[in-house]
């Protein structure tokens, strides 16, 4: 599924798992990288926005989990594109610390839908994405030197190093798993933190809602779920109000 969600923005993924493509002077920004077994839904992509590998620059990542750190080093030795992470990922992101969650999955599976998430980022290659060895990484508040230029806001608590990413000039915001508008545990629709058997931890979550408070965009591209079409404010009331899970 390839479709344009914002001012050259292309979504990729299922719904379930999303990733995205930005396209600035020519030149493309990957965010996030999907499951591993996405990987073939990338060519026919950039073929339908008329560009190729050689025009992917860079993969910034929202956290370093296996369904977003997924084709990122395929991807990378395919085009030369360099990938990006918050500093406190990069250890996950290299494979060399274990995640965290603040229960246990199994702990859900007497849900149907869970059982459909762990199905499907079982087949995804999700649980055995390859790590990324050698990501740069970057802090809070920079703006990114790569196409499209994004601001990073660090919204701990999903991850370490969980961030979104504004493109205020493009009045869109990637939320990766900070803000979702899917449970992947329970299959609720509606902007919320992802639920505890997924965050390190879902408190911190919940409160790091906060640092996206004042940023004034229309259109909120989560990890997981539909686009959010309406102010960031009114998704974060929504959240709010949803609590932790």
């Amino acid at each position: 599924m390839t479709y344009e969600v914002a001012d050259h923005i292309y979504r990729l993924g299922t719904g379930l798992v999303n990733w995205y493509l930005v396209e600035a002077g020519g030149r493309l920004t990957v965010v996030d990288a999907g499951n591993p077994n996405q990987h073939g839904q990338l060519a026919p992509a950039l073929v339908g926005i008329g560009k190729d590998l050689a025009d992917v620059e860079a993969i910034i990542l929202t956290h370093a989990h296996g369904d977003h750190l997924g084709s990122s080093t395929r991807i990378s030795h395919e085009s030369g594109a360099a990938v990006l992470v918050h500093h406190q990922d990069g250890l996950l992101a290299r494979g060399e610390a274990e995640r965290e969650y603040e229960r246990h999955w199994v702990r859900d599976l007497y849900r149907l839908f869970a059982w459909k998430s762990l199905l499907s980022f079982y087949r995804g290659g999700a649980l055995k994405a390859p790590p990324v060895l050698d990501a740069s990484h970057f802090t809070d508040g920079e703006t990114l030197d790569v196409p499209g230029r994004p601001r990073v806001v660090h919204t701990p608590g999903h991850t370490d190093g969980s961030c979104c990413f504004e493109m205020k000039e493009r009045d869109t915001i990637f939320t990766g798993d900070a803000l979702v508008t899917l449970s992947i545990v329970t299959g609720a629709v509606g902007p919320r933190v992802m639920p505890g058997s997924f965050n390190k931890n879902s408190y911190e979550a919940l409160e790091s809602l906060s640092h996206l408070s004042g940023i004034m965009v229309e259109t909120v591209l989560p990890g997981h779920g539909e686009p959010w079409h309406g102010s960031l404010a009114a998704a974060l009331t929504v959240a709010r109000q949803a609590g932790t899970s």
